[in-house]
C-alpha cells in the first residue's frame, strides 16, 4: 500500500508491504509520486522488489570503500591492497553506485595511462575499483541494475613479461660492492635471493627460529608470519652451501630477523635505496675497471636491473643445475607451470651444451 506526504521539498510516497521492506521516494509533482507508487506494486506482484529499491542510488562508493576497508582489506597479504581502494575511493568515492558509468572508468583508466602509470597498474586499479562494486553487490546486498561497469570496459594491454637475468660478470661487481656498502646484511640478502628464489617480502620476514642450519632448510613464510603468495603458511627450500655461509657470517639479532629491515611499505623503500646505491655503485666499480684496462664498457652493464629479476635469476638456474620441475616449483612456491615459466629464462648457450 502507498502513503503519500505533501513536504517542502514534494511529495513523498512510501510503498509497505507485510514482508518486504518499505521503499520511499520523493516527486516533486503528485502525480509523478502516484505513477512510481503503481510502477512498484506492479514489481511487487512480480516480484521483483529489489530492482525498485535502487539502494544503488542512495549508497556512495565511499562508503563502500570504507567498509571493506576494515572488512576484507586486513585479510589481504598485499600491502598495496588498501592503497588502490583509497586510490579508487580518492577518483569515485563521492558518486552513488547507480551513477558511476562503464565511460567514466573507462575515461579515468586513460587518464591514468596518459600519467604514465604501467598498464599493469591500471590494471591493479582497475581490479580494486571492480572489488568494491563485487563488495556492495554480494556481501551488502546492493543490486547494480547497469552491473559492474568495471567489467564492461577493455583492460590495459600488458606489458610483456621481464626476462632480464644477471649477465656476465654483474653477479661478481653486485657481490663486490655490497660488500663495500655501508648497510649490514645487503651481501647477505643478494646471495639468498639468488640462492632461494625468494622474494624480496618472504626474504625480509626470516627469522632465526625458521631455519635449521643441520638440514639445510628454512620456512619461508609471507608478510607479518601470515601465508605465502600462495596461501600456504608457510614453504620449506633448501639452502645450499653459499646459502648457508651467508647466514652463517650473520651476527644474530635480539629481536630473531636474520634482517634489520621488516616487510613493511617503509622498510621495504629502504631497502630499495639500499639496493638502488648497491647497483650504482657497481657500475662505478664495472666502469673504473674497463678505464684501467683501456676496455670498452658495455652500455647494458646492470641496466634495468631490479631486484625481482633475481628471483628470475635463480629460478633459472634452478634448472640449469638439472632440477626437476617439481624440485623447482618446491623451491619457487608456483602452483601452476604457467607461473613457473614466466620466471624462467634459461640461457640458449646451456641448452646447446646439453644437446651436444
Amino acid at each position: 500500500m502507498a502513503y503519500f506526504e505533501q513536504r517542502g521539498t514534494g511529495w513523498s510516497v512510501q510503498v509497505r508491504r507485510k514482508g518486504a521492506p518499505s521503499i520511499s521516494r520523493t516527486f516533486d509533482l503528485k502525480t509523478d509520486a502516484e505513477a512510481w507508487a503503481r510502477e512498484v506494486e506492479r514489481e511487487h506482484q512480480r516480484g521483483n522488489v529489489m530492482a525498485m529499491r535502487n539502494d544503488a542510488g542512495k549508497v556512495t562508493l565511499g562508503e563502500v570503500a570504507d567498509i571493506y576497508m576494515v572488512a576484507v582489506v586486513p585479510l589481504r597479504r598485499s600491502h598495496s591492497a588498501g592503497t588502490h581502494i583509497r586510490f579508487a575511493k580518492e577518483r569515485f568515492g563521492k558518486f552513488f553506485l547507480a551513477n558511476i558509468r562503464s565511460v567514466d572508468v573507462a575515461a579515468w583508466r586513460d587518464e591514468l595511462l596518459r600519467a604514465g602509470y604501467a598498464p599493469q597498474s591500471v590494471i591493479h586499479q582497475l581490479n580494486a575499483l571492480s572489488a568494491l562494486f563485487s563488495h556492495a553487490e554480494k556481501e551488502m546486498s546492493i543490486p547494480l541494475p547497469a552491473g559492474n561497469p568495471v567489467k564492461a570496459i577493455r583492460k590495459p594491454a600488458k606489458t610483456p613479461p621481464r626476462e632480464r637475468r644477471l649477465v656476465g660478470l654483474e653477479y661478481d661487481y653486485l657481490m663486490r660492492a655490497a660488500t663495500a656498502a655501508q648497510a649490514p646484511g645487503l651481501h647477505q640478502a643478494l646471495v639468498l635471493a639468488v640462492e632461494t628464489s625468494a622474494r624480496l617480502s618472504e626474504l625480509l620476514s626470516m627469522k632465526w627460529k625458521d631455519i635449521d642450519l643441520q638440514r639445510r632448510t628454512v620456512k619461508l613464510r609471507g608478510v607479518g608470519g601470515r601465508v605465502t603468495k600462495n596461501d600456504d603458511p608457510f614453504r620449506v627450500v633448501a639452502l645450499s652451501s653459499a646459502a648457508i655461509n651467508a647466514l652463517q657470517s650473520m651476527p644474530r639479532r635480539l629481536d630473531g630477523k636474520v634482517f634489520s629491515w621488516c616487510p613493511t611499505p617503509a622498510k621495504v623503500a629502504t631497502f630499495q635505496k639500499a639496493w638502488q646505491r648497491c647497483r650504482a655503485r657497481a657500475l662505478r666499480f664495472y666502469l673504473a675497471d674497463c678505464a684501467r684496462d683501456g676496455v670498452e664498457p658495455d652500455p647494458a652493464f646492470l641496466h634495468d636491473l631490479h631486484f625481482h629479476d633475481l628471483r628470475h635469476e635463480a629460478t633459472s638456474r634452478l634448472f640449469e643445475k638439472n632440477l626437476g620441475i617439481m624440485e623447482v616449483a618446491s623451491m619457487t612456491g608456483h602452483k601452476s607451470l604457467a607461473s613457473l615459466k614466466r620466471y624462467t629464462h634459461i640461457e640458449a648457450e646451456k641448452l646447446a651444451a646439453k644437446l651436444g
